[in-house]
């Protein structure tokens, strides 16, 4: 059969199986209020990977029936989505529909905004196409479930401000870092495309606490928790946090909100937060109101640096976003010094959490395969958004975001063993490693 009947045929049975899974739990896309089963917890995981496919082949789908010169002119101005969101966002238009009584005619909108009405309508109309806000009548606005989520308090408008402002902004010097001889292979932030852009020799974070950089940390401070969270649910849930053994130790934990997150779910474990000492005030600001659980010793707040070897012995070390940070042979050393703690509990596990860079193949002989059925199982859900992450995520802080594979063979060269892929029901995902046998040995990192 040809790929079009494929996808059709392919669609309608995971439709069925969506349906069949969820029964009465439907979502909606016109009403201001979230869809709980998706956007405040997660699906059934049946649920979600039937979702995951059907989303894969509609965008092959979509592709499939668009004209090559109008595929081509709408991925090369899809970037006016962006200045459409940020237009949203800045004008807090979901605000402003809600103060109005939950439905809010163009003109009405264009006021309250003190705007012109005309450029207004332009970016309303391209978002309501785009499913963002909702045209119930000819110039009549109301808020649908995703456009609902931009009202103030949520942290989601200033996160669309971070990445529609500075982060677009950043992104025009993407392309000229990656031609240029000096910064072509540089993954430090500080010369990378930011820092090009806005003429800084620093990158983006330090950049937060100068005078220029203050709006943004304003924004960073507010919607970072918000992307955040997304996350987090995943974290706690899509792991076996209870098979692993009693104690987590979170090289590099940051602010530890997130293995305190874990610790909500799963109170029966020991969590053990690491971090240099300019970021233990940080921590223990998250851990007010624990002051008795650290005292028992259920919660260990310590100074680490993960560059030195690893003394204290967990079930579970989980490293969440460090990988990211550095060259592969860094990112080994930096793994290599969990050797010997491993030695003195081989059992234990290691967990890499990153964005896991997703990839479509297409060999000759799958031309006519659907897109879902060619997707590799190793690498993050959601792959269109997980690619748009990683490369703002490159542009704004540097780094390097890297595949499945890439991973494993950092862990391999650090002298661990890759043992399983969790796959998030998230953009994000783990690589699950235990002690190589031949590590037993004096690690040659």
């Amino acid at each position: 059969m040809t790929l079009l009947q494929n996808l059709l045929d392919d669609i309608a049975v995971q439709g069925r199986l969506v349906q069949e899974t969820l029964v009465s739990d439907t979502g909606h896309l016109f009403e201001p209020r979230p869809w709980k089963t998706y956007d405040q917890e997660l699906p059934p995981r049946r649920a979600w990977e039937a979702s995951q496919k059907i989303i894969a082949d509609c965008e092959e789908l979509i592709a499939l029936l668009t004209p090559t010169k109008v595929k081509l002119v709408t991925e090369c101005t899809a970037n006016n989505s962006t200045v459409g969101l940020g237009v949203a966002a800045d004008l807090k238009i979901a605000d402003k529909i809600i103060e109005n009584g939950g439905e809010a005619t163009l003109a009405q909108l264009a006021r309250a905004c003190n705007t012109d009405e005309h450029k207004l309508g332009s970016v309303m109309h391209m978002l309501c196409h785009r499913h963002i806000f909702v045209e119930v009548a000819p110039d009549v606005f109301r808020n649908n479930r995703h456009s609902y989520e931009l009202r103030s308090g949520t942290g989601a408008a200033e996160m669309m401000l971070v990445e529609t402002e500075e982060g677009y902004k950043a992104g025009l010097g993407w392309l000229p870092t990656m031609k240029s001889p000096e910064r072509m292979h540089e993954i430090d932030p500080a010369k990378g495309a930011f820092a090009q852009v806005f003429g800084v020799d620093v990158g983006v974070l330090p950049w937060l606490d100068t005078p220029e950089g203050a709006n943004l940390g304003r924004k960073f401070s507010v919607g970072v928790p918000w992307l955040s969270s997304i996350t987090v649910v995943a974290t706690r849930t899509d792991l076996p946090w209870d098979a692993y053994g009693t104690t987590v130790c979170d090289v590099g934990c940051g602010p530890g909100s997130v293995i305190l997150d874990v610790k909500k779910k799963h109170p029966h474990l020991n969590i053990v937060c690491q971090d240099l000492a300019p970021m233990i005030p940080v921590i223990r600001e998250t851990f007010k109101g624990y002051e008795k659980s650290m005292k028992t010793g259920e919660i260990d707040i310590q100074v680490h640096d993960y560059f030195t070897p690893q003394e204290t012995v967990a079930d579970v070390y989980w490293l969440r976003g460090v990988v990211r940070d550095y060259e592969d042979e860094v990112s080994a050393r930096i793994l290599a010094q969990l050797i010997p703690a491993l030695r003195k509990n081989p059992k234990a596990k290691v967990l890499v959490n990153e964005l896991i860079v997703p990839s479509l193949i297409t060999s000759p002989t799958t031309a006519d395969t659907p897109a879902s059925r060619r997707l590799p199982p190793a690498q993050s859900g959601y792959p269109t958004t997980c690619h748009m992450m990683s490369l703002s995520t490159m542009v704004l802080m540097g780094g390097k975001e890297r595949t499945f594979r890439d991973i494993v063979k950092i862990g391999e060269s650090a002298g661990l063993k890759f043992s399983k892929f969790h796959q998030f029901r998230m953009f994000t995902g783990t690589v699950e490693f235990e002690l190589a046998p031949e590590s037993q040995r004096p690690s040659r990192l």
